[in-house]
């Protein structure tokens, strides 16, 4: 198997690397576009290769910083209410004047359109050409699933059109709804297509890889047209799709929670792992990552917040501060803060003690230092020479889909919630083996757990104390997968990334500095190493003295805040004064 996914990392390295420009030039390139070059599967199925490291970048690459934890200076990986930030990641100030720094270009669109028209009069079996057309029109629409996600409304181009095609290169835009009718489209046309096995599990492009994504643009569609919208017809449409195609997944009984919920990110290969529906292969002195370089290397100033510290339940199945919860003493200490916890808390953060600057070289800015993505029987591999494969898309993704798309549709009146439905999704989750977590029981109005109703105190009061749970279950499950800014985003959520509204996002562990210190000389450091009062000098606390939370951004002025226009990036500038150029009104976002 390592053979193969050498063979297949080649390959991507290959066509990742003419993937910009290789299609753009095919209607002049005699040497490929040809009938003979489209009429041969193993032709076509390299080009497609090629899309692999833009749709599925895993881990990226070498020093590139990806979604997965590194929490780089961009909202897409920053903004959210997981990170305790030293300096705060603001959103983007002002519109940017240039297509390519402001994400609004085609270029894929039409390199994927370019495809489908080759294929369409190739000389191929009729599987064998609706298969690819299937998986053309799948990377259709996750493209223009970015571009929605990204700006709202915009151009629909499913022909190829030449430069001197001015009156259709600049027009209108299109309305979302009518852009991912057609998404929608696609994807139906991929899912009823695209090979159920074409080789190479967890490494292609199959029918069940579609579905999955399906799973997700849908539920992100979905959401968005009920909380930002109001469109209940068009939120029922999408949420429909999300929870069917899930529905599909989980019934085909092809795939299982794997034992151990840290493997998922920690694995030297993901080959046969019962959970993977997408991986991205590594393997050193081909493709190696850095993303467990950044954890194991170098302090952490962007680290797990006191926000996402206290999402995590206790062992019980009960929020931290429930009335009835008599596990959870207190965060004053730090073993008592981390006792009798949601066992996937201690997959994210080290529980053995608070890691400080000024202290620890690997610290971190709010003491809780993450390790989810460290393998330290690896730790060879340092730098950008990482080698744990990436899961890019996983089966507890899909039962946290179906899970939630079923819930809104139960909210909206369009379906009616019960037990199974949390028994084949959010139950699987909580009985992972590493996990083992209580198992819910719905009422048809909330959650219990052994007999008691989950009653989180400090709930969103907008939010349903179902729809509470279900989105806490997604946020421990997959933290730091690169999913909770698309979360806060598609709920109308993005107040909970703002840190003058949500004061524990800029707030860590509880520090009694004296204490700390007489801990530290007496159990970790040596005769030679022994530390002062004064070497936390430099920590920030929430109060006067030498005990409180640690504050790491202590500049009120340097703190994040939204603005509702945040939920869509502007167009850029030159863009407009360009469409204007050519006797078209390009309107710039809300607010922008």
């Amino acid at each position: 198997m390592k053979t193969r996914i050498l063979i297949f990392g080649i390959i991507l390295s290959l066509f990742a690397a003419c993937s910009d420009d290789y299609l753009e030039r095919l209607p002049n390139d005699t040497l490929v576009d040809n009938p003979e070059f489209w009429n041969d599967e193993g032709n076509v199925g390299n080009r497609m290769f090629a899309f692999y490291t833009h749709f599925f970048p895993g881990y990226e690459s070498g020093w590139t910083r990806s979604d997965f934890w590194t929490l780089a200076d961009a909202p897409e990986t920053s903004w959210t209410d997981d990170a305790a930030q030293k300096a705060a990641t603001y959103f983007i100030n002002n519109a940017p004047s240039t297509a390519s720094s402001a994400g609004w270009s085609f270029s894929y669109v039409r390199q994927i359109n370019l495809i489908i028209e080759r294929l369409e009069n190739a000389d191929m079996l009729e599987e064998s050409k609706n298969h690819w057309l299937g998986v053309a029109r799948f990377f259709r629409a996750m493209e223009y699933h970015r571009l929605v996600k990204r700006f709202g409304d915009v151009p629909w181009f499913e022909q190829v059109v030449d430069d001197t095609e001015k009156d259709l290169l600049y027009r209108q835009r299109d309305a979302r709804t009518t852009v991912m009718d057609n998404v929608l489209a696609d994807l139906e046309f991929a899912m009823e297509h695209v090979r159920v096995s074409d080789g190479m599990p967890g490494l292609k492009v199959n029918q069940d890889v579609v579905k999955a994504f399906t799973s997700r643009i849908m539920l992100f569609e979905g959401t968005w047209q009920k909380y930002h919208g109001q469109n209940n017809a068009a939120a029922t449409k999408y949420l429909s799709a999300a929870r069917s195609t899930a529905l599909e997944l989980i019934e085909s009984g092809r795939y299982s929670i794997a034992p151990d919920y840290l493997s998922l990110t920690t694995s030297e290969t993901l080959d046969g792992n019962p959970e993977i529906i997408l991986y991205r292969a590594y393997e050193p002195g081909e493709v190696t990552h850095s993303v467990m370089g950044f954890q194991l290397q170098d302090g952490q100033r962007n680290a797990p917040s006191k926000d996402l510290i206290d999402s995590y339940l206790s062992s019980n199945g009960l929020p931290i501060e429930q009335a009835e919860n008599d596990l959870f003493e207190s965060d004053k200490t730090f073993s008592l803060e981390m006792a009798n916890r949601d066992p996937r808390l201690y997959a994210n953060i080290d529980s053995s003690r608070k890691y400080l600057d000024g202290v620890d070289v690997l610290f971190a800015s709010s003491g809780y230092y993450s390790h989810r993505f460290v393998n330290y029987n690896l730790t060879e591999y340092s730098g950008q020479l990482s080698i744990t494969d990436a899961p890019v898309m996983r089966y507890g993704e899909v039962l946290l889909n179906y899970i939630e798309a079923s819930a809104e549709l139960h909210d909206l009146g369009e379906y009616s919630l019960n037990q199974n439905d949390f028994d084949i999704s959010f139950n699987e989750l909580r009985k992972r083996e590493s996990v083992d977590m209580p198992l819910v029981t719905f009422d048809g109005n909330n959650l219990s757990v052994n007999g008691m109703v989950i009653n989180d105190p400090n709930r969103d009061a907008d939010v349903s104390s179902l729809l509470w749970e279900i989105r806490r279950e997604r946020r421990v499950e997959m933290v730091w997968e690169g999913r909770r800014y698309d979360d806060l985003r598609r709920w109308k959520k993005l107040e909970y990334a703002d840190m003058t509204l949500n004061p524990k996002l800029n707030m860590g562990a509880w520090l009694d500095k004296e204490a700390f210190v007489l801990w530290f000389n007496e159990n970790v450091a040596e005769a030679d190493t022994q530390i002062e009062l004064s070497d936390l000098s430099g920590i920030n606390l929430d109060r006067e003295g030498t005990a409180g939370y640690i504050i790491p951004t202590d500049d009120p002025s340097a703190l994040r805040e939204y603005d509702e226009r945040d939920y869509l990036y502007p167009l850029p500038t030159d863009e407009i004064a360009l469409y204007k150029e050519n006797g078209v009104t390009l309107n710039q976002n809300p607010g922008w």
